[in-house]
């Protein structure tokens, strides 16, 4: 089944909301405004059945909230055909409401995927913004209309859209501030809420800003608007890389302290104290000093913290790479590239990934020439023209002494296997240079890929790599003595090892 290009989505919600904009409040808006949003929820149900693993149910709540919202708008059109207008309150607002708890799940559980173990900060950052987000909506939303109407249902009913919106904002802010790009389906996600926050805030104070405005059904101009938010939901859903989402992200850069999140921790700590202080003070010198001290109070603090997250974030990084990477050679060690090699077998198709194994010839006759100082330089010297002539996604890894592996995921065919090997095999062409000395060694290539397996697994493929590669240096010493003829330098040893090779 061919998958709906995700920007198409918002194209046709933009097309469908436009008769809103226009003609707000016409039957011709009402109707495009259905068929758009029907439209929407049937590709986010049929994006659904392309995505695969545990990002799956978080989805599967994304599309449900849809799918509640859309449920309203039937009923409350059914219903005011049976009954006539419905008031203020109706029981569709039950569903509308049951939208907004079914979205922040799914932001949720998409972002527990993404950042396993990792959530204490961005939740701590996200609780502190939206801690003055919802004391803004109480104090210029909630609170005046509580004070102008007696308690009742639609007071209740009027508070909790405030409230579910302020639900949609935490769950922008931990999904942004979580560890993980926000590219992709990701970015459809935050614009989403962002722009249904726009339309939610909007259609909230149009009645308490332009009263005229919102009683000649100006306020039906934001359907579009609203539309267009829940495609960019609904586009997240069947975009190509929706899985992608809840993938783990471990790069250093994503584990950085953005300056934006400094930015907007400044902005919760003067929120509060700035707008209560300017009540406080009557005079404008006296607002401007406390604006001032209360500018420079925070600049010293985030400056300070600041200071301290970029100092233990150095730290981090460096456990982590001395961790996962060869002091020597500043390759990737032997626990990195099983978890390289484990990720790309549980994506691995078509012709799957390579491993690349790799033996120096030569390299014991450069330590016991030039002496183990010397026979570093080889090492990292290969590693560095090893490390430049891999794409970028493969993984170059030393595993010990002088064995190097090359995990590729680029490889078409055999053919694209074997130039491959080829061309590392014409890393060691060049000698390398030694008090002017000019050490030679030569490298021994072994293949393996994931297909021929009846059970892949990082052992396997490093076990077959590694038999490939002692035959091809055990066929070297053959060819060499044959040519020089000598007696056979191959040991039983040697011969026992390309036995079980070519059996393997």
């Amino acid at each position: 089944m061919r998958r709906v290009p995700a920007a198409a989505v918002p194209v046709f919600a933009a097309v469908a909301g436009s008769v809103s904009v226009f003609a707000p409040g016409t039957t011709a808006a009402h109707i495009a405004y259905l068929i758009g949003f029907t439209a929407v929820v049937a590709c986010a149900w049929l994006g659904l059945r392309s995505i695969a693993g545990p990002s799956r149910a978080a989805y599967r709540f994304v599309a449900g909230a849809l799918t509640v919202w859309l449920a309203g708008d039937v009923l409350y059109d059914v219903l005011s055909r049976i009954v006539g207008p419905l008031g203020d309150v109706s029981p569709s607002d039950v569903l509308w409401l049951a939208g907004y708890p079914f979205l922040v799940i799914g932001m949720m559980k998409l972002v527990r995927l993404r950042a396993p173990g990792r959530l204490r900060d961005g939740m701590l950052d996200a609780a502190a913004l939206t801690t003055v987000v919802a004391w803004l909506f109480w104090q210029f939303l909630i609170l005046p209309a509580a004070e102008e109407q007696h308690l009742s249902l639609g007071m209740f009913v009027g508070a909790a859209y405030p409230f579910g919106d302020v639900m949609f904002f935490a769950a922008t802010a931990i999904l942004v501030f979580a560890p993980g790009s926000t590219r992709g389906p990701a970015g459809y996600l935050v614009s989403a809420l962002t722009l249904t926050l726009i339309g939610d805030v909007s259609i909230s104070l149009l009645p308490i800003l332009f009263p005229d405005l919102s009683r000649s059904g100006q306020a039906d101009r934001f359907d579009g608007l609203l539309l267009l938010a829940n495609s960019l939901l609904a586009a997240a859903v069947v975009h190509r890389d929706a899985a992608r989402v809840a993938r783990p992200d471990t790069t250093a850069a994503q584990q950085r302290l953005h300056p934006a999140r400094v930015v907007f921790l400044g902005i919760a700590l003067v929120v509060l104290p700035t707008v209560t202080g300017l009540h406080s003070f009557g005079t404008v010198i006296g607002r401007v000093s406390l604006l001032v001290s209360i500018a420079l109070l925070t600049s010293f603090v985030l400056v300070r913290f600041v200071t301290v997250v970029r100092e233990q974030e150095r730290i981090r990084a460096a456990l982590v790479h001395q961790a996962d990477h060869d002091q020597l050679t500043g390759l990737a060690n032997r626990t990195a590239l099983r978890a390289a090699l484990e990720l790309e077998l549980l994506r691995a198709s078509g012709f799957g990934p390579v491993v690349v194994y790799m033996d120096l010839n030569g390299f014991k006759q450069v330590n016991d020439r030039y002496g183990h100082a010397a026979g570093d330089r080889v090492l990292v010297e290969f590693a560095r023209r090893l490390s430049a002539a891999v794409r970028p996604g493969d993984v170059a890894a030393r595993l010990g002494g002088d064995e190097f592996v090359v995990l590729a995921t680029g490889a078409a065919d055999e053919r694209g296997a074997r130039d491959l090997a080829d061309r590392l095999r014409g890393l060691a062409a060049e000698p390398v240079r030694w008090h002017g000395e000019a050490m030679h060694f030569g490298v021994s290539v072994g293949l393996a890929v994931w297909g021929p397996l009846e059970r892949p697994s990082p052992d396997g493929l490093l076990a077959m790599a590694d038999a490939a590669m002692y035959a091809e240096k055990v066929a070297r010493k053959q060819a060499a003595a044959d040519e020089a003829r000598q007696p056979e330098p191959v040991t039983s040893a040697d011969q026992q090892w390309l036995e079980w090779s070519q059996q393997a």
